[in-house]
């Protein structure tokens, strides 16, 4: 941004720039013509006049010592013609010998009577010249013309310097156009900057970012402090609810403890009793289940908790370790959890949390497996910017795209979900992962039914 800023400004001061210093250039070039050769004509008039008298009566003489005195006093070249543009006299030529004129076009004009002006490029002398031709009149008509030939090398010298000077000028100016424009752009977009960063920040889930802007336009200066008092209202407003959530679940504890011993006093007095038996264990099943509801709105919380600091561990262990909790649970409904992938992939975690990962995603696979099938627990490693995966996969009957989707809502429960689920497994997953810079998916196996969950992990800090 500040780059196409800086970029606007320059293109408009080069744009006046050109409009002003192109037109005066060209404007003193053409003024600094028309000077020399207003100058060369009046000096060519005079040169006229007084060669007049000279050249009517043939005084060769005359002619040649007026002729050359000028040409002496000022540099310029002098040459004198006859009616019939014979020279009478040359002042550059390295002979006294006559030479004819009458066929250069400005003869020709000047003997017609017109006056001839101009700038040309000499092939002969390899020069530039600026010329005036005007012709010697008297009573009786022309008897001859005069030219006087300026070289243009100093004329060119003074353009060239002028030109210089509004390159200099120039360039200055655009030196100054780029200070000024960097420092507008940083005046104006340092505000932007500290915004930006502000937004990333409570896009990351740190809502303790801030825009610091002191110095900026006054409407980018009001629009940082609305944004802070924004990030501070709603920084109060999740840690109120994190707060509420965490403190709901630690109270909710007490009296569902204390109803558990309850019910275990309620079945040793009801005995053999099969009905009343039966409404017990219905009740005790629905406190577990609300204890786990309890307790996964706890972990929900921690979870959610904002930026963590992050461990290195090994995810194959993890995986080993979580197997063989597994192992005997699964046995006994007739599963089997097999263990798959390298023996050792260290990435980055939070603390605590891969193992809380593995045993959600385990015991959803569990719950959806039919016995005789296994859970496939696999730890791979890839070159990506996540390089550790761990991956869980059922034989089980699966989800539908929509479901996959939702499966990761708070409190969602697939149609085939075990009773005593509380649909936040998935969620608290996904929220332990993201804590540590990973991802995770759910995806459809490439081969055969069921489902497989994708854990993408951070590359562990270097030693």
């Amino acid at each position: 941004m500040t780059r196409r800023l800086l970029a606007s400004y320059l293109l408009l001061a080069t744009f006046i720039l050109l409009v002003v210093a192109l037109p005066l250039g060209i404007t003193y070039t053409r003024r600094a013509e028309d000077r020399l050769l207003n100058d060369i004509e009046r000096d060519a008039r005079v040169l006229g006049s007084l060669l007049e008298e000279r050249v009517e009566a043939g005084d060769a003489d005359g002619v040649a010592t007026v002729s050359r005195g000028y040409a002496e006093q000022t540099g310029g070249r002098v040459v004198v013609v006859d009616p019939e543009g014979i020279s009478l006299v040359d002042s550059g030529a390295r002979s006294d010998l006559p030479r004819d004129f009458s066929t250069r076009p400005e003869f020709e004009k000047a003997l017609d009577g017109r006056q001839s002006a101009g700038i040309r490029r000499s092939g002969t002398l390899n020069d530039e010249l600026a010329y005036v031709a005007v012709p010697i009149a008297s009573g009786e008509g022309v008897t001859g013309a005069v030219r006087v030939t300026f070289s243009t090398e100093r004329l060119r010298e003074q353009v060239r310097d002028y030109w210089l000077k509004l390159g200099l000028l120039t360039a200055l100016v655009l030196g100054l156009a780029t200070g000024l424009g960097l420092l507008m752009s940083r005046w104006t977009l340092g505000p932007v900057g500290s915004l930006e960063e502000g937004a990333e920040l409570l896009a990351g889930g740190d809502l303790s970012g801030r825009a610091n802007v002191e110095r900026g336009p006054p409407e980018l200066r009001h629009l940082a402090s609305t944004f802070n008092v924004m990030a501070t209202r709603l920084e109060r407003l999740v840690d109120s609810q994190r707060a509420f959530v965490a403190d709901a679940s630690h109270q909710l504890r007490t009296p569902l403890t204390a109803l558990r011993l309850r019910l275990e006093t309620l079945e040793e007095q009801v005995g053999d009793d099969p009905a009343t038996s039966a409404e017990v264990d219905a009740i005790a099943a629905e406190v577990d289940r609300m204890g786990h509801l309890v307790e996964g709105l706890l972990a929900l919380a921690r979870s959610e908790g904002g930026s963590v600091a992050t461990v290195t561990v090994d995810a194959a262990e993890v995986a080993d370790d979580a197997v063989g909790r597994w192992e005997a649970l699964a046995a006994e409904r007739d599963v089997a959890v097999v263990r798959h992938g390298v023996a050792h992939a260290r990435c980055a975690a939070v603390d605590g949390a891969l193992e809380q990962i593995v045993d959600n995603l385990v015991d959803n696979a569990l719950d959806a497996v039919p016995a005789g099938t296994s859970i496939d627990v696999t730890v791979v490693t890839t070159n990506g910017p996540r390089p550790v995966e761990v991956r869980v996969r059922d034989h089980g009957p699966g989800m539908t795209a929509d479901e996959r989707a939702r499966a990761t809502d708070r409190f969602w429960r697939g149609p085939a979900s075990a009773p005593s689920g509380t649909g936040l497994g998935l969620a608290i997953v996904q929220h332990l992962v993201e804590a540590g810079g990973g991802t995770f998916e759910l995806c459809e196996p490439a081969d055969g039914t069921g489902l497989e969950a994708v854990v993408r992990l951070a590359a562990a800090d270097p030693a």
